[in-house]
């Protein structure tokens, strides 16, 4: 065969080794794919770990992790599954963090490397945020542990390095709640999508985001309330070593149907920032602009009709730093507007005109504000305002004026009401307000104009989110310098009457001071009401306020999210309160006369006295929200001659200060004085309770109170078990977490003189020592005969001998521990009763020595050998139980570990199996390892879960059967 004969065939050779090795590399490759998550996933995630550890003051728990790149190669995809991050210290227990997955895009070389993995990617979806800030200005947030404050080991760099190109965020809310700033905003399904190289020192940063809800409230005003926002932002962002430049290019803001845009730059500088950002809305109507008030968004938006000429500016320019604030310049122009609804009347002849100015610098008393016009009527109705204000940093320039006159009942027939809601009534206000703070700061009233009044005749207002109308006959308001009267107020609710009175002094500092100390609001006010029936405006049934079974009652479920009650800081009310009956949880109330003052955070009762529950009630002391996450109190009260179940149902605390009370009967008196602190929903935090105070009954009645029961069958006297006492005085203090008493408390238990010391704990663990002078004629028959006939046979030794019978009374001690639902007594009963009828010395001192040791041998070998037969029996019981408890325990423990040792040999088996059949095979043999490597983990796993359920088993077993041989008497 020639050579060009053969040329065609090494083609076909070559082709076909190029297919060969190519599908080696292939499959190489898809080896690759698989085994590098199964060798690295483990070293990630300790590293991901550590990391975790040595940075941050916080709890985190991750529940699961996964390493893959089948989706993202060459990249490798980290996936965190239902991380928590949890607080500590201040914040213990509050998840900062709550997230569903976290997936972070990683180099394949990085991770095989090792020494340093730069994360280009991560995106987090479906989780919870809480961010808070107390009053002190500590965040939740601030937990990551500075590098100089960690321990040696932990101070070299981290192994992560954020190289990211893209990120986002998906299904996320947000909640911030900064009590320093006031500021409180929430937000809800946030979708958050941005690109670029942050590496750079120059990016086009793009930035998508969606939010279903936007809530932003400050120092007490709701700026936005539930808004849809979507907003597209393209950033230019310039980073130089002391000049960082962030310019705005495309982008859009649409807040519900309100759409903006902003124009300019931020620069951040070595020693200051610099602005220049104006706000466009040239495509904005008049209805866009109210999408922004919840009223007109929130009733009928998409049908309602609205015209009107609408010119709105902003913005903000120059320098910020420590001391100047940039210039800005708002303002909003509204002329021959219009609002209607389908079917309905209009809001006509609508005219806005306000803004704001102010040149920029450190003086910001050069700042204006002016609502230069605000005007509408509708169906005969008119309301016209405006205000002016100059120099508000120094002394304050008001000119304002505000005239009403408004038909309620009109405002249906121009506005959509809520079903079942509706308003009646008239609506008057001319007020009139002119001069400067100063004047009233000096008391010179004639210098500042302040006249008119609001006034409200025949209101009623229904809705189907009340449980009862709100009827109120007349209101009036006076203005005057000095202070806002409230003239009188006559109203009612349901069965309900209220009347009010009084004043509001410093209401113009309390709005318009530039001092905090010119801030105050003082208030003074009389209530009066014939009778207030809470119950009933609060909607609470009969039924769910009827007294539960004393002995189940637990306490209502916490809501975790609850808010304490905030009293304010700048206010200084007092409130006299006069009600001839109350209904509130289900108790009625009569004569409640008293006092409340809230001053600097604190409400502070003085004299409240009131008729209820059988008796007559005190109360004094304080409530202090200075700490806005602990409330604290420090209170008191006097009760006469009050119901016991009834307290005991209606208070379930009395539960855990005086756990027999639900199980007594009869009334009682008591003073108690009390610190302590609670948790935001206004729960006692137990252990922070301090405090002493007394309790006194002529008579009450206790059954079937479970130490009391426990303690008669430990005695053999059934009768123990209800109870009649009468005369009772306890002292008693609480601290740390346990109600002692002070004194012992002197009682008879079924006649038994008996005295008791001791402490119950809020847990209910109970820790008491009863002394009880038993009388024999109380002591059970069987019990007596069998002692007498071992003294009579003492006496038989020697017809000389006469030894006394058993004594009339026989001192006995008792410890009563364990819980109250799950007493342990222990009695030295038995003891008491052989020292009564054993002490021979005294008897048998003159009838000689050897008759003497003879009578006491012979006594103390009988009660010597019942005792230690009743002991011995006992004793033998006692360790039968045991021994079989152990035997059977043993038997759980060793049935788990014959378990646990067949997984580990099945992993074993498939383990040498694998690498038996990977044979010299490098690629093979690195799969087998890894396999082996999953497979005893799991069996390791599976083994220790067996051990772990099995001791736990075990150990209830021996619990269980301690119980049963503590028990034996």
């Amino acid at each position: 065969m020639s050579r060009k004969e053969k040329l065609p065939k090494k083609k076909k050779s070559f082709i076909r080794r190029l297919f060969k090795w190519t599908g080696f590399t292939l499959l190489f490759l898809l080896i690759a794919i698989i085994l590098i998550p199964i060798i690295f996933k483990d070293e990630i995630k300790e590293m991901v770990l550590k990391e975790v550890s040595k940075s941050l003051k916080a709890d985190v728990t991750i529940k699961d992790f996964d390493l893959t790149f089948l989706s993202t190669f060459p990249n490798v995809t980290i996936q965190l599954y239902d991380t928590k991050v949890t607080g500590r210290t201040e914040f213990k227990g509050v998840e900062l963090a709550s997230v569903k997955t976290i997936e972070a895009h990683v180099g394949l070389w990085d991770v095989i490397g090792g020494d340093e993995i730069e994360i280009d990617e991560v995106h987090i979806s479906d989780a919870k945020f809480d961010v808070r800030v107390d009053p002190d200005g500590k965040a939740n947030y601030d937990i990551v542990i500075p590098t100089e404050d960690r321990p040696v080991e932990d101070q070299e760099p981290s192994k992560f390095k954020l190289s990211l190109q893209e990120y986002s965020l998906k299904n996320i809310e947000i909640v911030y709640d900064d009590q320093a700033s006031d500021m409180y905003a929430n937000i809800q399904n946030l979708n958050h999508t941005g690109s670029g190289d942050l590496t750079a020192d120059i990016i086009d940063f793009e930035t998508s985001t969606q939010m279903d809800e936007l809530t932003f409230e400050m120092e007490g005003l709701s700026y936005l309330s539930k808004v849809k926002t979507d907003a597209d932002v393209n950033l230019l962002m310039e980073f130089k070593e002391d000049d960082s430049k962030f310019t705005l290019k495309e982008n859009s803001f649409k807040l519900n149907h309100f759409n903006m845009s902003l124009d300019g730059f931020y620069q951040m500088l070595k020693d200051h920032d610099q602005m220049d950002l104006k706000l466009n809305t040239k495509e904005i109507s008049f209805k866009d602009l109210l999408s922004l008030v919840p009223s007109f968004y929130q009733s009928g938006y998409e049908s309602m009709v609205a015209k009107g000429d609408l010119k709105m500016n902003g913005e903000v320019k120059g320098r910020l730093d420590e001391k100047n604030l940039p210039g800005w310049d708002f303002g909003l122009n509204v002329k021959k507007a219009m609002i209607q609804y389908a079917g309905l009347g209009s809001i006509s002849n609508i005219t806005v005109d306000a803004g704001s100015k102010f040149a920029g610098g450190s003086n910001l008393d050069k700042m204006t504000l002016d609502v230069t016009k605000f005007h509408s009527e509708f169906v005969g109705n008119l309301i016209d305002a405006n205000l002016k204000l100059r120099n508000p940093m120094t002394d304050p320039l008001i000119d304002s004026k505000l005239k009403a006159k408004v038909n309620l009942a009109t405002i249906g027939k121009v506005m959509p009401l809520a079903e079942g809601e509706s308003y009646k009534g008239k609506l008057n206000a001319d007020v009139a307000l002119n001069g400067r703070m100063s004047s009233i700061e000096k008391e010179q009233y004639e210098k500042f104009n302040a006249k008119g009044l609001i006034e409200l005749f025949d209101f009623l207002y229904k809705s189907k989110d009340l449980n009862e109308d709100v009827n109120v006959k007349d209101l009036t308001f006076r203005f005057s310098p000095q202070n806002l009267s409230l003239e009188k107020m006559h109203a009612s609710m349901g069965k309900s009457d209220f009347a009010m009175d009084g004043t509001i002094d410093n209401y113009l500092g309390y709005l318009f001071g530039t001092k905090k100390e010119d801030q105050l609001l003082k208030g003074a006010f009389n209530f009066n009401s014939n009778n207030l029936d809470l119950d009933q405006i609060m909607g609470v049934s009969s039924s769910s306020t009827a007294a539960a079974d004393p002995a189940s009652a637990e306490p209502a479920p916490v809501d975790p999210n609850a808010e304490p009650l905030l009293i304010p800081e700048n206010v200084d009310f007092n409130l006299n309160t006069n009600v001839q009956k109350l209904h509130y949880n289900g108790i009625d109330i009569h004569n409640m006369k008293g006092n409340v003052n809230v001053k600097e955070e604190v409400a502070s009762l003085n004299g409240l006295t009131m008729n209820t529950m059988g008796g007559t009630v005190g109360l004094h002391g304080s409530y202090s929200s200075k700490d806005h996450n602990k409330p604290a109190i420090d209170l008191g009260y006097k009760l006469k001659e009050i119901d016991i179940q009834e307290i005991t149902s209606h208070f379930l605390t009395i539960g855990k200060l005086a756990p027999v009370a639900k199980y007594a009967k009869g009334k009682f008196s008591s003073d108690l004085n009390m610190k302590g602190d609670l948790t935001k929903a206004l729960e006692p935090i137990y252990n922070s309770l301090s405090g002493d105070g007394d309790f006194f009954t002529n008579m009450v009645t206790v059954s079937g109170f479970e130490p009391l029961k426990k303690l008669g069958d430990a005695l053999s006297m059934d009768k123990i078990s209800n109870q009649t006492f009468k005369d009772v005085k306890a002292f008693f203090s609480f601290k740390d977490g346990k109600m002692s008493l002070k004194k012992p408390l002197k009682i008879k238990l079924s006649g038994i003189d008996t005295e008791v010391t001791g402490s119950t704990a809020f847990t209910q663990e109970i820790d008491y020592k009863m002394v009880m002078q038993v009388p024999k004629t109380m002591i059970p028959g069987g019990i007596i005969k069998a002692a007498e006939s071992g003294i009579a046979k003492v006496n038989g030794i020697s017809p000389k001998l006469n030894i006394g019978s058993i004594p009339d009374i026989i001192p006995v001690n008792a410890l009563v521990g364990g819980t109250v639902t799950k007493p342990v007594i222990k009695t030295d009963f038995k003891e008491a009763l052989l020292k009564a009828t054993g002490n021979l010395k005294d008897n048998l001192k003159e009838k000689g020595k050897e008759l003497v040791d003879k009578a006491k041998d012979s006594v103390k070998t009988l009660v010597k050998d019942k005792v230690d037969e009743v002991k011995k029996d006992l004793v033998a019981e006692k360790n039968k139980i045991l021994a079989d408890a152990q035997k059977e325990a043993d038997k759980v423990k060793a049935e788990a570990k014959k378990a646990g040792d067949q997984i580990r040999a099945e992993a074993d088996k498939q383990c040498t199996a694998a690498m038996d059949e990977a044979g010299g095979n490098i690629v093979k043999k690195k799969l087998a390892e890894g396999t082996c490597k999953e497979l005893k983990k799991k069996a390791d796993n599976s083994a220790n879960k067996l051990d772990q359920e099995a001791q736990t088993k075990a150990d209830n077993i021996m619990k269980k059967a301690q119980e049963k041989a503590d028990a034996l008497k």
